[in-house]
């Protein structure tokens, strides 16, 4: 917190995110009371107390709070010493402020890594805020007047809202129709998402913001071979994930059975022979793959665990422990990987700290199958071009009911959610607003594909279901358990070559990740390799009952408090058989229990 001046209350603000870092708290206020920084601490490189945090410099002069790790942090460290800076600690952390002593704000270009962080400058009194370019650490934040609060998790700044329980209404609406809050906004008003790849400078004697992005995704393809396009993404990747495995604490990897994971898996296991490897499933899923998981474990070495997913494993029928569960997303999200990631974060922390994630190799590689189901087809041309003619004269079907254009077509892919009408009848109070949303995955501008209109698709993923959802989910599920996540293929280096690469190159008999399969040939076997991309997903309906969803929501808070109409609700539920719009009604409801309607709120 910036520029206020009584702390009372910001202790037990940061206490809130314990869960991100069980192994000490530490806190500083300045001597003009304007600056208070916090910090919940995951030791992972250097465990001594000098690595504590918030972290200074020798004279205290500049004060930092960071979560994440610095891949190149010891390049940096011998720059700096050979430049006359002395460190104290052996951690990445440090190397940030001496950084900033060095070169300013241009620090952040040079980190190589995962990070989110505040440096406060008092001789300056401005904070740096910063975070990673392809956002995998989030940064929530708040301008409260002349008043500056932030945060890894949102919940953190409810306390200190004047309007804490005061939902963000385009926020929610995004949520509905694509199952995850898109871009800057947060589901609260007055709360916001600092962008991936972005530094923001408060001036506490000014009161003024100003923002900064210092990384763009690549621009435009480069003519590649082949052969050169695999040894270079072969060496990044080897490169990334050996610089990963660092850690003064147990590591591991997530080993799903997919080529991702396996590929990190295999180069882990040559890196640190014997590597534990993590991996849950549903016992008798006909979708398992728990005997491609068990093979990449065999073929590569590693130390391979299983754990089993049933209902028991998170009652989510019974309301205490759902909200138990629901408690780790203070926003709501749709995507019901949240069940089996969550699960999996809880049983790898039992044996390491960190572990390496093959997430971002679908986005960089082409690897979804809505990248070649999207194309523009005579087929689908003419029907979307009668779809909009149909439309003209007032007798078009509503998407996701009907697609007008191939925007339309890609969010029916991604998610094919609640119709304008649907979400009128469920909460007319927002009418207005719901008749002006339209159909697309909409985001913030910052880059896009020039000249490829195939690769505008992963552009658009990578800056938001990425960073909005896969990374969001990932973060929550494991930071509940104070387990980091690292992902080697968002390295930033491997994804400007992945999304300059040729997108031919991406091609595959098996769909897509056509470089990322060739790499593989020489870790994996061959059924690995041409193995389809099948998703972290599970059948719901073993987790919790339809029934048990209807009922939630039928007999809510929403409902009682008037922000789900209950005719609408009824009416709704007995036109349809709605399961997965259930379910997204079901995991809303149950993020209102938790965080919108606390207990004591009004």
């Amino acid at each position: 917190m910036i520029g206020r001046r009584d702390h009372a209350g910001l202790r037990e603000a940061a206490l809130s995110l314990r869960h991100r870092g069980p192994d000490g708290f530490g806190e500083w206020a300045s001597d003009d009371r304007i600056a208070y920084l916090a910090h919940n601490r995951l030791a992972i490189i250097d465990l001594s107390d000098a690595a504590r945090q918030p972290m200074a410099n020798e004279d205290g002069s500049i004060q930092m709070t960071f979560n994440g790790e610095i891949y190149n942090y010891l390049e940096l460290r011998a720059e700096l010493i050979a430049a006359g800076h002395e460190f104290r600690s052996r951690s990445d952390s440090e190397v940030i402020i001496h950084g900033y002593e060095q070169w300013g704000d241009g620090i952040v270009s040079r980190l190589r890594g995962i990070f989110a962080f505040g440096l406060w400058d008092q001789a300056r009194k401005r904070l740096l805020l910063a975070r990673d370019r392809l956002g995998v650490k989030p940064v929530y934040y708040s301008v409260l007047g002349g008043e500056f609060a932030f945060a890894s998790e949102s919940r953190a700044l409810l306390p200190l809202m004047a309007s804490p329980n005061s939902p963000n209404v385009a926020a929610l609406l995004s949520f509905l129709r694509v199952g995850y809050v898109q871009g800057s906004q947060s589901i609260w008003d007055g709360v916001f998402r600092l962008p991936p790849a972005t530094t923001l400078g408060f001036d506490a004697e000014q009161g003024t913001v100003a923002m900064h992005r210092y990384w763009t995704l690549p621009e435009a393809t480069r003519a590649m071979s082949d052969e050169d396009a695999i040894a270079a993404t072969s060496d990044l990747l080897t490169a990334s994930v050996r610089e990963e495995l660092v850690s003064d604490v147990p590591i591991g990897v997530f080993l799903s059975g997919g080529i991702d994971s396996s590929l990190i898996a295999a180069v882990a296991a040559q890196a640190r022979p014997g590597v534990e490897s993590f991996f849950v499933d549903f016992p008798g899923w006909k979708g398992s793959e728990r005997e491609d998981a068990t093979a990449a474990a065999a073929h590569v070495g590693s130390h391979h665990h299983t754990s089993d997913i049933d209902a028991a494993s998170f009652t989510l029928n019974d309301p205490q422990h759902a909200r138990e569960f629901f408690h780790a997303f203070d926003e709501p999200m749709a995507d019901i990987s949240i069940l089996p990631t969550w699960h999996l974060a809880r049983v790898v922390r039992e044996r390491v700290t960190v572990a390496l994630s093959g997430d971002g190799g679908d986005e960089l590689f082409g690897g979804y199958s809505w990248y070649r189901q999207v194309k523009a087809t005579p087929r689908r041309r003419l029907a979307w071009f009668v779809e909009r003619v149909r439309r003209r004269f007032g007798f078009g079907r509503e998407w996701p009911e009907g697609c007008a254009n191939q925007g339309e077509y890609y969010h029916l892919l991604h998610f094919p959610s609640f119709t304008k009408g649907e979400l009128q009848l469920l909460f007319p109070q927002w009418c207005e607003q719901i008749a002006q949303l339209q159909a697309g995955i909409r985001i913030d501008p910052v880059a896009e594909a020039k000249g490829d209109i195939a690769r505008q698709w992963q552009y658009l993923d990578v800056q938001s279901f990425l960073v909005d959802c896969n990374l969001a989910r990932v973060d929550r599920a494991s930071m509940a358990h104070g387990l980091e996540v690292r992902v080697p293929l968002l390295d930033h280096r491997l994804a400007e070559l992945a999304l300059s690469l040729p997108p031919e190159l991406d091609a595959s008999e098996s769909g897509g990740k056509g470089v990322l399969r060739r790499v593989s040939a020489k870790y994996l076997p061959p059924k690995l390799q041409r193995k389809p991309k099948q998703g972290f997903s599970f059948p719901l309906d073993r987790i919790v009952a339809t029934e048990t969803m209807r009922s939630t929501v039928l007999d809510g808070e929403l409902v009682r408090r008037g922000l789900l109409n209950p005719a609408g609700v009824h009416a709704f539920m007995a036109k349809v058989e709605p399961e997965f719009k259930l379910w997204v009604l079901f995991v809303l409801e149950n993020w209102a229990r938790e965080w919108l309607y606390k207990e004591g709120a009004a």
